[in-house]
């Protein structure tokens, strides 16, 4: 199964309903930013773009995404650049471009061949020293989340049911601590900082930081 395939396809048709339920700015995400330089941004996966709309009115921002439906929503409401992109192959950006590389809710979403490319490409684009914030779910640790689970696929991969404006499946792994870090360490990537974020239970979310060596 051509599991990015089936989620581009989630979110290019339910991209109105996804984006209405993704208004608010997660304290994960803003707790990263507020770590960051924000002088220069590349949003990877960017969806509806709504990070920059809390980034300085002088950053010089990129977003990438793989969905049509929802870049051309960020095109709409955000004076930004935004390019479609398909996260399965290395980011057409040159090498070293960016001080900051933001990928929020991304990487749980590839599977497993593909998990290992999209982390050398998310360091190559850093300059020296620059780092990248990234997230994942950790949907199993909530009693909601684990409702949404349509099928158990083994290796912590799942099949995610939505049924907000009509009902669909997306693809997500459950990553942990030390399989994310293992990622990063393999691109060359050193953890700054990492916690868990979001949600009532205030853990829903992985969040890390690294920097390029």
């Amino acid at each position: 199964m051509d599991w990015v395939r089936l989620n581009r396809d989630f979110y290019n048709s339910f991209a109105a309903e996804f984006s209405g339920s993704r208004a608010v700015i997660n304290d994960g995400i803003r707790r990263t930013l507020a770590a960051l330089d924000l002088s220069a941004v590349l949003d990877v996966g960017c969806g509806d773009g709504r990070v920059s709309g809390v980034l300085p009115a002088d950053c010089r921002y990129l977003g990438l995404d793989f969905s049509a439906k929802l870049i051309g929503r960020a095109a709409l409401s955000a004076p930004h650049p935004f390019v479609l992109a398909d996260l399965s192959h290395p980011l057409p950006i040159a090498p070293h471009s960016f001080p900051t590389v933001v990928c929020y809710a991304v990487m749980h979403h590839l599977p497993g061949p593909l998990r290992q490319p999209l982390m050398h490409s998310l360091a190559s684009v850093l300059r020296p020293g620059g780092k990248l914030a990234l997230s994942v779910w950790r949907f199993t640790h909530s009693a909601r989340m684990r409702r949404k689970i349509a099928q158990d696929l083994g290796n912590n991969d799942y099949l995610l049911t939505w049924k907000t404006g009509g009902r669909s499946l997306r693809y997500v792994h459950q990553f942990d601590d030390a399989e994310l870090e293992r990622l990063a360490h393999q691109a060359s990537l050193s953890l700054v900082d990492i916690f868990y974020s979001d949600s009532h239970s205030n853990d829903l979310s992985l969040y890390a930081i690294f920097t390029a060596r």
